[in-house]
């Protein structure tokens, strides 16, 4: 068996919004430690791992996260592991990659076992892989942290996936924001319709059937309020991934509606 394992571990600048360093301050009178971005930078780090499954699969983890100490950062890693690595809340990412690496490579090896033969001369010909990403993204709201995770794989069958997902999160208080806090959802009917209409104007058509029919979108479900959106610093972006709304071949649906739009609809920008 060949096993090869890489790992690097490094410090770097990234800039997230216009003004704002990972800064911890002590509030005197409840004594409880509270932090908010008040710089132009903040620190992160990277851990990066990959691992070779007996020379016919590799698997990939690269992800940054927060290296400031105070509660902010350390909510927004322990959401990211939870998220994207090993489902639990935990704030130490470089344990949880590790850790859930080398149970994703025992499971990931058993299931080659199980269908594939050493000796087969197909074996060394598979390109079987599993890679995921995590990134912080620089076009953000000014009150808003935004982390992409991508898990990139095949794993037998026609074709790979690709998948994205975008996590939010409050800069002064390091919580999660769902579409419920940006969007008043009681009103779900009048967004999508606003959705429906910008998705048809984006591709050119006049009605949903011509742009089931030019493109596949909507063939597979209706829109939907998906938790998988982007708060960008002038507009909103869904992200509709394969298989959600439409076929493989249609890739993934992106949509992006200006906040002036949505302004009648909106909670929070």
């Amino acid at each position: 068996m060949r096993r090869n394992k890489s790992i690097q571990l490094f410090s770097c600048l990234l800039a997230i919004v216009a003004m704002g360093l990972v800064s911890c301050q002590q509030n005197n009178k409840s004594g409880k430690e509270e932090t908010e971005i008040t710089e132009t930078h903040f620190t992160f780090d990277s851990l990066h791992i990959n691992k070779d499954v007996d020379g016919i699969a590799t698997i990939d983890y690269d992800f940054h996260f927060l290296k400031a100490e105070c509660i902010v950062a350390d909510s927004i890693n322990a959401k990211i592991n939870e998220q994207c690595i090993s489902g639990t809340h935990d704030k130490d990412i470089s344990k949880a990659i590790a850790t859930t690496i080398d149970k994703e490579l025992e499971t990931f090896r058993a299931e080659l076992v199980e269908f594939y033969e050493p000796d087969d001369e197909t074996y060394g010909d598979m390109k079987f892989h599993i890679s995921r990403k995590g990134r912080f993204l620089d076009n953000a709201a000014d009150t808003v942290i935004i982390y992409q995770y991508t898990i990139d794989q095949y794993t037998g069958g026609a074709h790979g996936s690709y998948i994205p997902f975008t996590l939010n999160f409050s800069k002064r208080t390091g919580l999660s924001i769902g579409i419920e806090d940006v969007l008043d959802i009681t009103h779900e009917e009048a967004i999508l319709d606003i959705m429906l209409t910008k998705l048809l104007k984006d591709n050119n058509c006049a009605t949903r059937e011509e742009l089931m029919e030019k493109t596949g979108i909507l063939g597979l479900g209706d829109l939907y309020l998906t938790e998988n959106f982007h708060l960008g610093e002038d507009s909103i972006t869904f992200c509709f991934g394969q298989y959600d709304i439409a076929p493989y071949s249609s890739g993934i649906t992106y949509l992006s509606l200006s906040y002036d739009s949505l302004k009648q609809y909106l909670k929070t920008k």
